[in-house]
């Protein structure tokens, strides 16, 4: 998958990527592309690389206007994905202008620069650099590059926009790096053209202006059919576990939506059924849960939707991470209803939750409709829920427990060491309220399961 976006500006826009991937499945097979003002290192303190890496996918991005040329010009000129770039990290990469990157069977061509309309504020090679302007040799190297795949692109990136495109779409005015690319527009076969730079997300014709807006570029399967679904790994190579001869593929070469697990890698996509057993410990959360999968048809759960023949299933990803996993599969094989897996999911984070008051957990999808957390072993429903606003974050047995959990939660997990406990009265329908927030609607909460 490619994920696309507007201006990072190195920290002060980058909550928008946090929060996209923290919800989505993604691994370094997966590729981020930031339209120019990325500013992922402004300077010795301000250097945002370890941010951006801790992401997932490999983060890729043309240069703005506001970015600090010289540090990015000390990093070593490397090949990748068929474009020369900087490569600032082994998962972050600056395309540099005029190069046209082959990523997933499409092809982009990349220029960066634009003018910084706020220059006469900014301080000359400490927070502005003339090399924001796009020059000569950028465009020289441009149209070498285009003749060789005669002059058609799938997509055009680039900072700004052509200079009719400024006009139509935001009545600016225009100035030489607009032009340039108006040129350039003249020339190119292209598809889809999009830009960042305005602060905007808005369309026209064939044109996409990105700021907070991520879009998302499927890639092109080349495999019509699953033939491995299921692989050993030992040593760097690959073995098919149903004959366990040797494959083709290496490891570089598998499709993005294998995930690897103790020494296997399993396909997320083309998965027909799911099942989960949920740890066997309540002091381990993923440790010893197991996800079921299978590539051909439906079988027979039971009611906490765990399998009623283990053996009939094609595989079970066993210490995984049953949340990635689930978002994998959401993501590879959108077909399925996974809200039973979900649940079972939730549930193993309640059980988690019980008794573990180092760490603690939330459900990972408080949107699905999930049952009564009971006890495996004692067989005894929870009594109790604590929700932040109207997201339930885990359900106990315990009032004591579901207190400590509150507490524990506003604390670690809000970051907020003073704060109020409201005693709930007859006209509440709380026992506490935690009071997190100027809006009460966005308080925690401890009640009774009703």
């Amino acid at each position: 998958m490619i994920y696309i976006t507007g201006d990072t500006h190195g920290n002060i826009d980058f909550p928008k990527l946090k929060e996209y991937f923290d919800k989505h499945y993604v691994t370094e097979k997966d590729f981020l592309i930031i339209l120019g003002d990325a500013a992922i290192i402004w300077n010795e303190k301000e250097n945002y690389l370890f941010d951006y890496y801790c992401l997932g996918p490999t983060v890729l991005f043309i240069d703005g206007n506001h970015e600090n040329f010289e540090l990015l010009n000390s990093f070593p000129v490397v090949e990748f994905k068929g474009a020369k770039c900087h490569k600032l990290h082994q998962m972050v990469y600056h395309v540099m202008r005029g190069e046209i990157l082959n990523i997933n069977g499409l092809s982009f061509f990349c220029m960066g620069g634009a003018t910084s309309i706020d220059k006469a504020r900014r301080i000359n090679r400490v927070s502005w650099w003339e090399e924001e302007n796009i020059t000569n040799s950028d465009i020289l190297n441009g149209l070498n590059n285009l003749e060789k795949v005669d002059y058609k692109v799938d997509y055009v990136l680039t900072h700004c926009a052509p200079s009719f495109v400024v006009k139509k779409m935001f009545n600016y005015s225009v100035d030489p790096n607009t032009t340039i690319l108006e040129r350039f527009e003249s020339q190119i076969n292209y598809k889809h053209w999009l830009f960042g730079h305005y602060h905007k997300n808005k369309s026209w014709n064939k044109f996409r202006c990105l700021y907070s807006d991520i879009i998302e570029i499927k890639a092109i399967d080349s495999t019509k059919d699953i033939k491995y679904p299921i692989l050993y790994e030992e040593k760097g190579t690959l073995y098919n576990l149903t004959t366990y001869r040797k494959i083709k593929l290496t490891i570089t070469e598998l499709p993005e939506w294998y995930y690897y697990s103790r020494g296997y890698y399993y396909s997320l996509k083309g998965v027909t059924d799911t099942a989960f057993v949920r740890c066997w410990t309540d002091n381990h959360l993923d440790k010893d849960a197991r996800i079921y999968l299978h590539y051909h048809g439906k079988l027979k759960k039971n009611r906490a939707y765990e399998p009623l023949q283990e053996d009939e299933w094609d595989t079970d990803v066993w210490r995984g991470d049953a949340e990635l996993v689930c978002l994998g599969l959401e993501k590879y094989s959108p077909e399925l209803n996974l809200d039973r897996l979900k649940a079972a999911i939730n549930l193993n984070y309640d059980q988690f939750n019980q008794r573990n008051q180092n760490c603690i957990v939330v459900r990972p999808f408080p949107e699905v409709d999930t049952p009564r957390y009971v006890d495996r072993w004692t067989k005894k429903q929870s009594q109790y829920v604590v929700l932040h606003g109207e997201i339930v974050l885990s359900e106990f047995i315990s009032l004591e427990r579901a207190e400590e959990y509150a507490v524990e939660y506003v604390s670690k997990n809000l970051g907020l060491t003073i704060f109020k406990e409201v005693i709930g009265n007859e006209s509440s329908d709380y026992i506490k309220a935690y009071d997190t927030s100027y809006n009460m609607k966005q308080w925690v909460f401890l009640k009774r399961i009703r």
